[in-house]
């Protein structure tokens, strides 16, 4: 199954006509078509780009501490089939081909029998879950869901915040949370060590130095946390600052949430965005494996 192409008719009428208008008004008008409906098809290529990314996923898998038997190479063949016919056939904002696969290929190692998932814009990365994950209880929660071309006929969808749900019930050693909701991760990590949770994945996980390039990450990122960890030593040490789009924004060096999560986080892997690997867009996937709870005097966690 393939993206649906636009009639020749529509297609001279953005080059010639709509394609100026409004490339002089600042704009790129470009067929809403996703990366991966632009592939390899000789074989030697396609084998080739499968053998990369697997390679590349082995590697962070053993990087991240997962102990899988998963075969990633059969793996990504699979994600390569299945990956024309997801129902989302987004351009713009949410996953692409490399964040789709890594994030297939997690889910099947990781192999939990309960997914939450913060942040769902057009499902797409409900779908992959699913496909990784056929017999898993997925929880969906975004405070939009107007947005969605593809709701799953099993997943339970929330507008309400993810930490604000009774998770009294959930088994946190079968449990995987993915965050892709724009909210600051070092509360993400903090609100997950509070239940239990230790398999976290976060999409848009950008560095300082690079997060200027990244349309509204949450900050402080995974990657910034051990930055802002290292910089609080020094008394002289600046904010992280960065512009876009017009507006400027500040991290600040001596952040209580940061240091917390700081504290909980074990373990954290940024997966290889895969672009040499594959070509397409780069992909922003990071691991975290979280230390358990501390009771506190009342016998609850902290």
């Amino acid at each position: 199954m393939s993206a649906p192409h636009p009639s020749r008719t529509l297609e001279r009428l953005r080059r010639r006509v709509l394609a100026p208008f409004f490339d002089r008004l600042g704009y790129d008008l470009v067929p809403a078509a996703p990366d991966w409906s632009h592939r390899p098809t000789s074989p030697r290529e396609v084998e080739l780009l499968l053998r990369f990314a697997a390679e590349s996923l082995e590697r962070d898998l053993a990087s991240s501490g997962i102990a899988t038997a998963l075969d990633v190479h059969a793996a990504t063949r699979q994600f390569w089939a299945l990956i024309p016919t997801a129902p989302v056939r987004q351009r713009r904002g949410g996953s692409g081909f490399n964040g789709a696969l890594q994030l297939y290929v997690a889910m099947r190692a990781l192999a939990p029998a309960t997914v939450i998932e913060s942040g769902v814009f057009r499902g797409l990365t409900t779908w992959v879950i699913r496909q990784a994950c056929p017999d898993a209880t997925i929880h969906c929660h975004d405070p939009d869901l107007s947005n969605l071309h593809y709701r799953d006929p099993r997943a339970h969808y929330s507008t309400a915040d993810w930490s604000t749900a009774d998770w009294s019930r959930l088994d946190p050693a079968k449990t995987v949370a993915f965050f892709d909701d724009h909210v600051s991760q070092a509360r993400r990590v903090v609100e997950a060590r509070c239940l239990g949770l230790n398999r976290l994945l976060f999409d848009d996980d950008a560095a300082g130095h690079r997060i200027h390039a990244h349309g509204g990450p949450a900050h402080p990122t995974i990657a910034m946390i051990e930055t802002l960890r290292d910089a609080s030593r020094h008394a002289a040490a600046e904010p992280i600052r960065w512009q876009r789009n017009g507006r400027s924004f500040e991290q600040a060096i001596d952040d209580p949430l940061a240091r917390e999560a700081a504290a909980g986080i074990a373990h954290a892997h940024a997966f290889d965005d895969l672009h040499r690997a594959t070509g397409y867009s780069p992909a922003r996937l990071t691991y975290v494996s979280v230390h358990p709870p501390v009771p506190t005097a009342s016998g609850r966690a902290a």
